[in-house]
């Protein structure tokens, strides 16, 4: 047998698995309204890391790392230094998952909407980019043994405005939501 005799039987068989899937009561892609838990503002991914940037912002401060230095002995200031950059690593992670969760929520949203604009999806695109690309730079300077503190801030800024534009879209959606439901109601 050929190759790309193999290659259709292959492509039968995985046929075949789907259609059998998809009616046999299995759902592989749920488009209902049962997809969404009864509570579903608890299952909605949310920004919960981003929140504790202040005190990330002291822990990793200059004026911190000062009194380390001058009061601590050498083998402590290193293991400090060390679980610092941890730390750091632990709350780079927490924003990329912060931004990951905002941005399958931004694509909910998108795709709830009546209209998207190419300029929405353009600007969505762009801000992936822009943090992708700062949280690389950030990684690798945690790697280095560096503490960007600054780079961090922006990292953080970029989850916060895009948290505050979810909850905006949200509170639109349900808003509007409520409106249609309502005037429902009296028709």
């Amino acid at each position: 047998m050929n190759s790309l005799g193999f290659i259709i039987i292959i492509g039968i068989a995985l046929s075949g698995a789907f259609l059998w899937l998809q009616f046999s009561g299995h759902k592989l892609f749920r488009t209902d309204a049962s997809f969404f838990p009864i509570h579903a503002n608890d299952a909605l991914p949310t920004a919960k890391h981003f929140v504790y940037f202040p005190q990330i912002r002291q822990a990793l401060s200059a004026a911190d790392s000062r009194y380390l230095r001058e009061t601590a002995p050498p083998q402590v200031l290193k293991k400090a230094l060390r679980e610092r950059r941890s730390v750091a690593r632990r709350f780079l992670k927490g924003l990329h998952e912060d931004f990951s969760n905002l941005a399958m929520l931004g694509r909910i949203v998108a795709s709830l909407s009546p209209e998207i604009s190419r300029q929405q999806e353009t600007e969505r695109l762009i801000l992936t980019l822009k943090f992708q690309v700062l949280y690389s730079l950030v990684l690798l300077r945690l790697s280095a043994g560096n503490l960007p503190l600054e780079q961090l801030g922006l990292l953080t800024g970029i989850v916060e405005r895009l948290a505050t534009r979810m909850d905006t879209a949200m509170a639109e959606i349900s808003a509007l939501s409520a409106g249609q439901y309502s005037g429902g109601l009296g028709a």
